[in-house]
């Protein structure tokens, strides 16, 4: 009879630990080359400039290049696809906003759960969604928008930046608090829908003010009502739908950073730790200030309830909008 050679409780720790020292080892040495961060809108709009504001700031936190790589298209879905099909070793990231969630509302089939394709690192920013209408437009107060909306049902456009976006769900929430009937006019991308507006031949415009805050300095957007718990810095004296007596929705944007699910913690841990320590830096709250952003850390297991939560809540709202998810 063969004798039996049993492996014995140390050898066994002594292999487990051999195994585990590699990928141990990796992560700790990471970054080892550069690191790419995607974002899916164009360049030159409010979510390519305070991406490329945490881009050069995490750069210098982790002695890497970060690659700031604008993928755009169908609403941020190319990046974000990209990212989640990525290998997770932490050298792909993306920046998102929260379309990425509310993409879940809009389109039958997503290449990416928002739940569970992602591992969360941090919320960076916020920047709330504000009601406007052009200057040459007579109104002075989101009460005489309701009285016009209400005399002319439905006669009254509102630009937003695309279907399914925070501008397109922004409507959609006043639309139902209010009881109005303004219709929805979507544009491809931030830049025609304000050219519209700001032309008079759409009068009204949900946009965040990340997104609007240029043409509102320059006198060619006037702000009515204030999405989110409190006054704008940038505005304020205009109110907020909650001092109006309104309970809706914070349509407002979020900006934070991701990486593919899977990737490990040591890795995670560093970059949000990179990103907390930034955004109390005051020259990069100053930066985003010029954005019209406001710095709002959250960590991995805030950001990831929040996603959940947003999933959820944005669902509702298309669900009572009868906007179908194509």
């Amino acid at each position: 009879m063969m004798a039996r050679h049993p492996i014995g409780r140390r050898a066994l720790l002594a292999a487990s630990a051999g195994l585990a020292a590699p990928r141990l080892a990796r992560a700790q040495a990471w970054p080892e080359r550069p690191v790419r961060m995607l974002m899916g809108f164009p360049p030159g709009g409010p979510t390519d400039a305070v991406g490329r504001l945490i881009a050069a700031g995490l750069q210098a936190a982790i002695g890497q290049p970060v690659v700031f790589e604008n993928r755009p298209g169908a609403n941020s879905v190319l990046a974000a696809e990209a990212v989640a099909r990525a290998a997770p070793d932490g050298y792909t990231l993306l920046f998102a906003s929260n379309a990425l969630v509310m993409n879940a509302s809009v389109y039958a089939r997503l290449p990416y759960d928002p739940a569970t394709s992602f591992a969360p690192i941090s919320i960076v920013a916020t920047s709330p969604n504000v009601f406007w209408c052009g200057t040459s437009q007579p109104w002075q107060s989101l009460e005489e928008v309701v009285t016009a909306a209400k005399a002319r049902p439905g006669q009254l456009g509102y630009a937003s930046t695309g279907n399914g976006g925070n501008g397109h769900f922004g409507g959609e929430t006043l639309r139902q608090a209010l009881g109005i009937d303004i219709t929805h006019v979507p544009y491809r991308g931030t830049a025609p829908a304000l050219q519209d507006v700001i032309a008079g031949r759409v009068p009204l415009m949900l946009q965040t003010l990340v997104g609007a805050i240029g043409p509102y300095r320059a006198d060619q957007l006037r702000p009515l009502v204030v999405f989110g718990p409190r006054r704008a810095p940038e505005l304020p004296e205009v109110p907020t739908l909650a001092e109006l007596g309104h309970d809706v929705a914070d349509s407002g944007v979020w900006f934070g950073v991701l990486a593919p699910a899977g990737t490990g913690a040591p890795i995670i841990e560093r970059v949000s730790g990179a990103l907390s320590a930034l955004l109390q830096r005051q020259d990069t709250r100053d930066r985003l200030a010029t954005q019209a952003s406001v710095p709002a850390f959250a960590g991995p297991e805030a950001f990831a309830v929040r996603i959940r939560s947003d999933v959820g809540a944005w669902a509702e709202v298309a669900r009572r909008a009868g906007m179908r998810p194509e």
